[in-house]
């Protein structure tokens, strides 16, 4: 029987808008970059930085943002200030966004009596800001890598949340937008659900058919 629903954050209740980076920049820089930023956002910028090794350190809260910072200054050719402004947009609230579909669908688990959690890699600054656009309320507890020094897919990371958040695998599952961190949740006798926000109802029906079906068991 499912009683603990472990949901992580980005790509499962947070995302990040790909707001046009034209729109971020103050006047006297749109004009100045206009044609090198007229087809890019936030995500598109984001992404073309998440593979530097220092965002795991950032995830488990061994550096903040301005080192983060300094290293995309480091490595990139692009603009000093256009860098500066965009990286420090998505620690602005409105430039993240919840998914309502996962929300709506965690109120009506909650209803029917599971108890709900977040277990994310996530960052400090985030963190700080999360309640700015994400009713906290929805959970009885949460579990960040940058409150432990470890992330997904440390299986000593689901171990610290685990005894944080007091329960056991055997009657919890674990719904994750990557695969490669459900594989420690399952190695510790859980189970697993691959979230796909691609075709989130679809998605949310699927999940709602596991979870009624193991808790019928």
């Amino acid at each position: 029987m499912i009683k603990n629903v472990i949901f992580d954050l980005d790509g499962v209740i947070r995302g990040i808008k790909n707001t046009p980076i034209l729109e971020i920049l103050p006047e006297k820089l749109k004009k100045k970059y206009q044609l090198q930023y007229q087809n890019d956002g936030l995500c598109d910028f984001v992404g073309r930085y998440l593979s530097l090794p220092i965002f795991k350190e950032w995830d488990k809260g061994f550096v903040l943002a301005e080192d983060v910072f300094r290293e995309i200054l480091r490595k990139s050719k692009e603009p000093d200030e256009v860098i500066k402004e965009v990286f420090y947009s998505v620690l602005n609230p409105e430039n993240n966004f919840v998914y309502l579909q996962t929300i709506e669908f965690i109120k009506k688990i909650k209803s029917k009596g599971c108890k709900i959690f977040i277990m994310s890699n996530m960052c400090k600054e985030i963190v700080d800001i999360l309640p700015k656009f994400l009713d906290l309320s929805l959970f009885d507890n949460d579990a960040f890598s940058c409150d432990f020094g470890l992330r997904k897919p440390d299986i000593s990371f689901y171990l610290k949340a685990l005894e944080k958040f007091n329960i056991n695998t055997t009657n919890s599952i674990f719904i994750d937008d990557n695969i490669k961190n459900l594989y420690p949740f399952e190695e510790l006798g859980g189970k697993t659900f691959l979230f796909d926000n691609s075709n989130i109802n679809d998605t949310l029906e699927k999940l709602d058919k596991i979870i009624q079906e193991m808790s019928s068991n």
